[in-house]
């Protein structure tokens, strides 16, 4: 793994030179710069460019690979205007920050196994344990995991019983991958055969991944079987700014919570908080 401090610095350099690159494109209309939680980036993509065909004078730029917490130290060290997080902000983040609940999406288990059938949420640690796991067709289950402080580790523990000690265990396996990024597991999950790893409708309905999710107590994470609460893993997503907000990012979070905004939410696989 990448130590912090050098990850934080790889965050600044990639921004600047994205920054510095795109400067001359933008140097005549108003520009916001974003980024944050890979599981949203393609729907971001799909407002932003909805929200330009408003406003054709504005741009805005997505800018890859930062996650939740690179997307909020970002925003601090004012290489991005607001950001699109995973995670709620927490004591270590600039408190001069706010994050406000846009979206929640279901989560789940993604497998590369066109049939991965059901798991009573009560077995779901002791699956994701064994290092004999099979699918329905006799296919093994082979697990990706995440950074242990990626929001989504953090939601997978929070969600099934004993899943904090099974997850300590399984990352003593050197054979056990570990994708960094949100765009990283959906690459390995994809390739792997019989593979397992956690994932938000959101990600798998906007990249429309070729990837199907495990049935939890005989429930499947669609959007309707969530919001109706048969479903109740999810995860939520904020929009994390600083404190003064300049009038054409308000314009486009008024916009993200107008029901064309709303509707691009749904398309793609979640629910927009309530206004």
């Amino acid at each position: 793994m990448i130590p912090s401090r050098i990850h934080r610095a790889l965050i600044l350099v990639i921004t600047g030179l994205v920054l510095w690159i795109s400067g001359a494109a933008v140097a005549h209309a108003e520009a916001l710069r974003t980024g944050g939680t890979g599981a949203a980036l393609a729907t971001m993509r799909q407002l932003g460019a909805a929200f330009v065909k408003l406003e054709p004078d504005v741009r805005i730029d997505v800018i890859e690979g930062l996650g939740s917490s690179g997307g909020i130290a970002a925003i601090t060290a004012g290489a991005i205007d607001f950001s699109f997080s995973g995670r709620a902000l927490t004591a270590a983040d600039d408190q001069t920050l706010k994050a406000s609940l846009f979206a929640r999406t279901p989560f789940g288990l993604a497998s590369s196994n066109p049939q991965p059938g059901n798991l009573k949420s009560s077995d779901v640690a002791g699956f994701i344990g064994s290092a004999s796991s099979v699918w329905p067709d006799g296919t093994p289950a082979r697990l990706i995991l995440r950074p242990k402080t990626d929001s989504d580790t953090h939601l997978l523990v929070r969600s099934f019983p004993n899943m904090a000690d099974v997850m300590d265990k399984l990352r003593i396996r050197p054979e056990i991958p570990i994708a960094v990024t949100d765009q990283d597991n959906a690459t390995l999950a994809e390739k792997l055969a019989g593979s397992l790893t956690a994932m938000t409708l959101l990600q798998l309905q906007s990249e429309r991944l070729r990837l199907s999710f495990v049935t939890i107590d005989g429930v499947a994470p669609t959007l309707e079987n969530f919001e109706s609460g048969t479903y109740p893993y999810g995860k939520d997503i904020y929009l994390v700014t600083q404190s003064r907000i300049v009038p054409v990012l308000g314009r486009f979070i008024a916009f993200v919570r107008s029901a064309d905004g709303r509707g691009i939410l749904r398309a793609n696989g979640s629910l927009a908080a309530p206004p």
